[in-house]
């Protein structure tokens, strides 16, 4: 399963490198924002519920109440799936 796992990372990086696709720093008031940024780009990346699942540990019911709204789940959540998905939730300063 760890295995599995792992291809599933290798993947996932392997497909936002080949994509190339730059990811606009935007200033997010609301937390449904995020959520739609989250899982737009999950879409841009070609990434189904099932693969990021499996990729976090985060259940696909979860992952769709993050989506609609972050405030739903917990924090270290958010961040897990916006790491797998290469979003950076904090700018350098």
């Amino acid at each position: 399963m760890s295995e599995l796992l792992n291809d599933v990372k290798k993947a996932v990086i392997l497909r936002a490198q080949e994509s190339d696709l730059a990811i606009n720093e935007q200033v997010i008031t609301e937390s449904a924002q995020l959520g739609l940024q989250l899982n737009q780009r999950r879409k841009e990346l070609d990434i189904d519920l099932a693969t990021l699942e499996l990729q976090t540990g985060v259940s696909a019911s979860t992952l769709k109440r993050l989506f609609k709204d972050p405030e739903q789940v917990k924090f270290g959540t958010v961040l897990r799936v916006a790491e797998a998905l290469g979003v950076k939730l904090c700018a350098a300063v």
